[in-house]
């Protein structure tokens, strides 16, 4: 037994020394490497010469000076310029289309004029400002004679329907 620990120790003992030929190769070679990012340091972000000086186990004295902070802009005291109204109601009420719908344009998208408009331009909010307004009474005229249309052609479609039933039932009869 005395043999086989002697060569199990020689063994080990060679392990370990290979390993210190590998540790002082390494060590070696870490001069070079600092070396090397000493002269590309310029190159190197602040944030990246952190990240290396954390890895060497070194801290960085030239922090970066920051510049001074300016003074917050208040807001309150800023102005926009004005912006040309994007919709114009009958009455002469014009609206930008910016930030909440006003009350009188909510009122007239609710009155039976605007729903009438509403129908008359679908895809469209309100009336817009540029443009010269249809007259309103004419838009209402014309819903109102489609609606006719619309009816008159159910009617007939409804008789047509009747009338082919009871003409079934009298063939039937016969």
């Amino acid at each position: 037994m005395a043999l086989t620990t002697l060569q199990s120790i020689n063994a080990e003992i060679k392990q370990l020394e290979a390993q210190r030929k590998l540790v002082e190769k390494r060590d070696g070679e870490v001069p070079k490497a600092l070396a090397v990012l000493q002269k590309f340091a310029k190159v190197l972000s602040p944030a990246q010469r952190r990240q290396v000086a954390k890895l060497i186990g070194e801290t960085l004295d030239d922090k970066p000076a920051r510049a001074p902070k300016a003074a917050p802009v208040s807001r309150k005291g800023r102005k926009l310029g004005k912006v040309a109204p994007k919709y114009r109601l009958p009455t002469g009420e014009t609206w930008a289309g910016r930030g909440l719908t006003p009350k009188a344009f909510a009122a007239w998208a609710k009155s039976a004029e605007g729903k009438a408009w509403a129908q008359a331009n679908p895809g469209e909010k309100f009336p817009p400002a540029s443009r010269a307004m249809k007259a309103p009474a004419k838009a209402a005229k014309k819903v109102a004679k489609g609606a006719k249309k619309a009816t008159r052609k159910a009617v007939k479609k409804r008789a047509k329907k009747v009338a082919k039933k009871a003409g079934k039932k009298a063939v039937k009869k016969a």
